[in-house]
């Protein structure tokens, strides 16, 4: 139906017979085609037909996803981005509940497309011609870009769009430690797949896409982040499929990774050997881990038992040490453990990764299976 035929339909329908999955059907497919031209109107028809759906199949039906993802795109219209993520995961997760759920006609109208993992359709587009028009020169581009930006922020990874900085502040940062991994990984990823955990703005995971990484996972818990992550991802036109998660709940990706980044989120968990026995289970080949080390950066080799007396080796400056934060280090509560280099070796090996080598750095460890 057109959408002056939607219209009439809902507006002739009688109040009594709107509490139905077939009204809510007709508001979401309005919403649709107000999508483009009208954002106040197309918002209200989403929540009415959602808030229907939820009350009369359930909050976790297919079409409630369908609606959280139509929203989602709407909002990313809008410029409100980390509601828009979160709705976008919210819908995914429903999607994936109902992953062996055969969908049966009518099907809602869809506002946007999850052509392939990472890429959507119409944002990508809406990215690329701003991208385009920004690079062309125009004056209304850049300050759409500006806009855009800051509407996404705050930023805490410094980037680059059109050469406008997210973060000027720290200038260098996080290229520093790109330099610093550079030393240590592989220039060509070509086939290989992997996982950037705490991914942020996304700068790693699209740098592993540079080097020609077949699929590139980057998670986080924070909804405004990933939703840098897809700006970036589209800006620059290397697909990464992004998905909130902790370092916790990443075997729930039912897959595994050659790679997996780990870098600076370890001492921000309160339980880090969980979390790299989560790791370990579903890295193939090689994480690269870098954390922050305090005290002594000596080696030490363990002897195989001690007796329950011994009292003169914990006093090695080299023995392993998490030092707990129980209150904050630079005004970050999130800051729990800082260890010692043999600390973080021995956790590693001890979470399933046989071969941990030191680098140049030495809050950076290669972690191999």
């Amino acid at each position: 139906m057109t959408g002056f035929e939607l219209k009439r339909l809902v507006e002739s329908t009688p109040t009594s017979q709107q509490e139905t999955p077939e009204y809510a059907l007709w508001l979401n497919d309005l919403a649709v085609h107000c999508h483009h031209s009208n954002f106040a109107e197309a918002d209200g028809y989403y929540q009415r037909s959602r808030d229907i759906w939820e009350r009369t199949l359930g909050p976790n039906h297919p079409w409630v996803a369908q609606s959280l993802f139509n929203h989602s795109a709407l909002c990313r219209k809008m410029k409100i981005f980390a509601e828009a993520e979160r709705e976008f995961q919210l819908a995914e997760r429903i999607a994936r509940i109902n992953r062996k759920v055969v969908a049966a006609d009518p099907h809602p109208l869809k506002a946007e497309h999850y052509s392939q993992p990472g890429v959507l359709e119409q944002f990508g587009t809406d990215v690329r011609n701003l991208r385009a028009a920004v690079d062309a020169g125009s004056v209304e581009a850049k300050a759409e870009l500006a806009v855009t930006l800051e509407r996404l922020g705050p930023w805490y990874h410094n980037l680059r769009f059109a050469g406008r900085m997210t973060n000027p502040a720290t200038p260098d940062y996080p290229a520093s430690r790109l330099r610093l991994l550079d030393e240590m990984m592989p220039k060509d990823l070509s086939g290989k797949t992997v996982l950037d955990i705490g991914c942020n703005s996304g700068f790693f995971s699209i740098e592993m896409k540079k080097r020609g990484a077949e699929r590139v996972v980057g998670v986080d818990i924070m909804h405004y982040l990933l939703a840098q992550a897809r700006f970036t991802s589209h800006w620059f036109g290397l697909p990464v499929e992004l998905h909130e998660s902790s370092a916790y709940d990443v075997d729930q990706f039912d897959m595994k990774f050659d790679v997996v980044l780990f870098i600076g989120v370890l001492y921000h968990l309160k339980h880090p050997l969980l979390a790299l026995e989560k790791i370990a289970s579903i890295c193939k080949d090689t994480m690269y881990l870098a954390s922050v080390v305090r005290g002594s950066k000596g080696d030490f080799e363990p002897a195989d038992d001690y007796p329950g007396t011994e009292v003169k080796i914990f006093e090695d400056p080299h023995y392993p040490r998490l030092y707990f934060i129980e209150k904050s280090i630079d005004g970050d509560e999130s800051n729990w453990w800082y260890a010692t280099r043999s600390c973080l070796k021995a956790m590693a090996r001890t979470a399933g990764f046989k071969s941990v080598e030191e680098t140049s750095h030495p809050e950076y460890l290669i972690c191999r299976k």
